[in-house]
């Protein structure tokens, strides 16, 4: 098993196009399976620079790519990432295949969230991964004591960023 992104079906598809795989929402707790089906989503996040010398012809663009349906469209079956908006997301045009559609699903579950927003940005995801990984290879000894010093590395982190 690979926890993994919508992306991966385009390596597949592209590396090993015969691979005869299958994609699932991540499980879930016994107690909680109105989770089924939903899952935790990221993103990307696109600027200006300060000293751009075309500022209003870099925002038309980022409204451009960012609004225009049929665009987010384009950008999402050329590179397999999951659409940024519900239009794009219900679109027709939208190239999906059964492992694409899990990720389309996830995406469209209202029990779905995103990762929050901190002071370091996403320096905890992989204080988090690696964790993940390491414990998974059975290096974490004391899963309690493990995410204790989990907490105090994220949390010293936010403390340096102010």
């Amino acid at each position: 098993m690979e926890i993994d992104g919508e992306y991966r079906t385009a390596f597949i598809d592209d590396q090993a196009p015969n691979l005869n795989y299958g994609a699932a929402p991540v499980p879930v707790a016994d107690d909680q399976p109105e989770l089924y089906g939903s899952g935790s989503m990221g993103g990307n996040v696109i600027g200006i620079a300060k000293g751009s010398q075309n500022k209003e012809l870099a925002w038309a663009l980022i409204k451009y790519l960012a609004l225009n349906t049929n665009e987010v469209v384009k950008m999402a079956n050329g590179l397999k990432n999951v659409p940024t908006t519900t239009a794009a997301l219900n679109s027709p045009d939208l190239e999906v295949s059964p492992q694409y559609q899990v990720f389309i699903d996830i995406a469209l579950n209202p029990k779905t969230i995103t990762q929050p927003a901190t002071k370091d940005g996403d320096a905890y995801v992989p204080a988090m991964l690696d964790f993940w990984t390491k414990y998974q290879s059975g290096d974490v000894p004391d899963l309690q004591a493990g995410l204790v010093k989990l907490d105090k590395q994220i949390n010293d982190a936010l403390d340096l960023a102010g």
